[in-house]
């Protein structure tokens, strides 16, 4: 295993020349960080493309679940990513754009005090074995600084199960989750994640005295699976409801499917970015709950309608193309052929708890 990482302001994490050993391999690579110094990630660079790997995912752990030192690399699909305290970072597939954070704003990490990240971990989806006598590099270049930030980045997760007869038009798997957190979280970015049956997937605000909803992201999962900004920001405390919905077409498909790790399998991840108060705040959240009929009733009709086709997206979603430009972008905002939602005031249009588990994206 890689010692710490050294003192610099950018931190190349890649894996350490993998070679996957079957289809549907999921392999980790871990590296140990400062555990005297605090640090924060502001910025989020991706090395690697979909022709490779089918998803990656960056884990902050409190240990790592190789028990040798001198292990570059180990198989998470059938054992742990990480042990102790585990929270996502960031999550990547699709050939999709880094992310930077907005200005105070850091993914608090090392050091001794709150952030119980001692490692990051990267973990790689490789849907199908690469070519005789390839190794694979993927990975992610980090922008660090060491100087506090005012608040610290999270993710909150909200997972779907779909199971999807076949020769079915529209499936839908919904999740709703009332949010636990005392701290208000600043949801600004968002990410979605389907296998390829998946068409759309759409989060909302609700309000259960109401019954309203309010969008916070409509997203298509075959596009590039970046982190897009949300309508608007949203400030969410304890009280506040998230309702998703992920929607699916099994039309050509004789069997049905179910959730899973697998490539042949699906998911319905709703990764959403926030920022929150740096001495008060939970920096990672799951939620997924089966959801109230009056919630059900709540769900727009056009929740299941997917986004305008978009060629020039579903193409590089495959082939990645424009991914050396879109890979070193700045900013969010800086990509508006990228953005599905327009935000709200913006004058310009949209061209187109802690825990040990093991997440598989």
């Amino acid at each position: 295993m890689p010692g710490p990482l050294p003192g610099t302001n950018t931190y190349q994490l890649r894996m350490p020349g993998v070679i996957p050993a079957k289809d549907d391999d999921y392999v980790c690579t871990a590296f140990k960080l400062d555990p005297e110094k605090e640090m924060y990630i502001t910025q989020f660079k991706v090395e690697g493309s979909a022709e490779k790997a089918h998803h990656m995912i960056l884990s902050g752990c409190a240990g790592v679940f190789t028990s040798s030192p001198n292990t570059t690399s180990w198989n998470c699909g059938s054992h742990a990513t990480c042990t102790g305290s585990t929270r996502i970072l960031y999550a990547w597939a699709k050939n999709a754009a880094g992310t930077k954070m907005p200005p105070e704003v850091g993914f608090r990490i090392g050091g001794a005090g709150k952030s119980r990240v001692k490692y990051l971990v990267v973990q790689v989806h490789y849907a199908t074995k690469l070519a005789p006598g390839e190794r694979d590099y993927t990975g992610l270049d980090l922008e660090i600084t060491s100087q506090p930030q005012k608040y610290i980045g999270g993710i909150l997760l909200m997972v779907g199960s779909p199971e999807i007869p076949p020769h079915t038009a529209v499936v839908n798997a919904d999740s709703c989750c009332p949010l636990d957190s005392t701290t208000p979280i600043n949801v600004f970015a968002t990410r979605v994640h389907a296998h390829a049956l998946g068409t759309v997937i759409t989060a909302y605000k609700y309000d259960p005295h109401t019954h309203e909803t309010e969008l916070i992201i409509k997203g298509n999962p075959q596009w590039p699976q970046a982190f897009y900004p949300t309508t608007r920001e949203f400030q969410m405390a304890k009280g506040d409801e998230i309702l998703t919905r992920c929607t699916y077409s099994s039309l050509g498909k004789s069997t049905y499917t179910y959730s899973g790790g697998s490539g042949a399998d699906e998911m319905c991840n709703i990764y959403m970015m926030y920022y929150t108060d740096a001495d008060n705040g939970t920096e990672f959240q799951q939620c997924g709950y089966v959801c109230n009929p009056e919630q059900n009733k709540a769900y727009p009709a056009d929740s299941i309608q997917p986004l305008p086709p978009n060629p020039v997206l579903e193409a590089y979603a495959i082939n990645g193309k424009m991914n050396h430009q879109l890979r070193t972008n700045s900013s969010l905002d800086e990509h508006p052929e990228i953005i599905t939602q327009q935000r709200k005031g913006e004058n310009q249009p949209a061209k187109t708890k802690d825990s040990t588990v093991q997440f598989h994206c």
